[in-house]
Formats: C-alpha cells, sequence, structure tokens
C-alpha cells in the first residue's frame, strides 16, 4: 500500500487522492490501510519516511563516491553536481508532492530538514578538504553558501518547492556544467 500511493503521487503530482484509491491500486482492502494506518496523513507520513530512507541510502553512497574519486576541487565540484543533480532528478517526481505538503506539516518538513541537513554537512565537509584552493579565509561561510547556491538552482529547475511553471528552463547537461564551474571558480575567488 506505501508504493500504491506513492505512485499516486507521483501520478499525480500531489496528495490529493483517496484511501478508497490507494486501496484499489495496491490491491488491498480499506480495512486493511485502516489496520496499519490512523489517517490518510499517517499514510503520507509513512511514505515520506520510506523515500527518505532510499535517499539517504542513495546520498550515503553517492557522497562516499565522490570521496573516493575527487582528487581537487575542480573533481569534487564536477563530481557532486552531476551527481546530486541527477539524485534530485530521480526522485522529483515524488519529492515535489511532498514538499509541497511539508509546507503545512510539521512533520513532514522536520523529516525532510533532518535528512537535508545530514548531506549539507557532509558535502560541506567534503568541500573542506580543498581549503587550500579557497580564496578567502571563511570557509565555513563560503562552503554554506556553495552548497545552497548548488541546492536552490536544481531545486529550482526540477520545481522542488517552487512553483512548477518555474521547472524544466534552460539546459540540464549545460546547468550542471556550468554549476559545477560557479561552485570551483566561487569558492576560489578572492573577493577583490
Amino acid at each position: 500500500m506505501l508504493a500504491a500511493a506513492e505512485k499516486l503521487m507521483v501520478k499525480r503530482g500531489n496528495d490529493d487522492f483517496t484511501l478508497t484509491e490507494v486501496a484499489k491500486a495496491g490491491k488491498v482492502s480499506i480495512g486493511s490501510i485502516y489496520l496499519r494506518f490512523d489517517s490518510k496523513d499517517d499514510l503520507i507520513r509513512a511514505v515520506h519516511g520510506r523515500v527518505l530512507g532510499r535517499i539517504g541510502e542513495e546520498q550515503d553512497n553517492m557522497m562516499q563516491a565522490i570521496g573516493d574519486k575527487a582528487t581537487s576541487l575542480d573533481d569534487f565540484a564536477r563530481l557532486f553536481v552531476e551527481a546530486y543533480a541527477e539524485l534530485l532528478k530521480s526522485y522529483s517526481p515524488v519529492l515535489r508532492p511532498i514538499m509541497f505538503r511539508a509546507i503545512y506539516d510539521e512533520t513532514i518538513s522536520s523529516l525532510g530538514r533532518t535528512s537535508a541537513e545530514k548531506l549539507t554537512q557532509e558535502a560541506e565537509a567534503q568541500m573542506m578538504r580543498y581549503a587550500s584552493e579557497f580564496g578567502r579565509p571563511d570557509h565555513a561561510r563560503l562552503v554554506g553558501n556553495a552548497f545552497r547556491m548548488i541546492y536552490y538552482t536544481l531545486a529550482r529547475f526540477l520545481g522542488l518547492g517552487s512553483s512548477p511553471e518555474a521547472a524544466n528552463q534552460g539546459n540540464w547537461e549545460e546547468l550542471k556544467e556550468d554549476l559545477a564551474i560557479m561552485c570551483a571558480a566561487f569558492l576560489r575567488a578572492t573577493g577583490k
């Protein structure tokens, strides 16, 4: 039933479905759903937790692979932007409705924030490995802003947490390439 609810969220782009529709799609009785979940909200929160679990596992593997491969700031920026962009893109159909729900559902918002903070900390720690290449001494500020610029740009392109009409503007491959170059250049900039 979790898979069925997730598929309905992806298909519709929101969580505007009934438990009867979930029961039908999941080939279970409505009673089976109510045995496991007190409400539709609880079911949606369970779907969110399941999705975040998958994303978390993939993010951990992604960061491990990047850490193993990157030998310079340019390598890190290119590898990170490429991998993170594709991860967000692959999950964007289900993240989009979850992020819209997070606006008014504090439980979902909190879970998402915790998951995002874990990746932020890991990405910033890996960027710090190349601090000798940074152009300014305020390293924590630099890596924090670099990560946010990457995330905000990718999220906007994918329509995550913003208007769907704003999504898919421009060339995805060029965006990733340019974002990696901008990230490394920003971190190296002296600010003079």
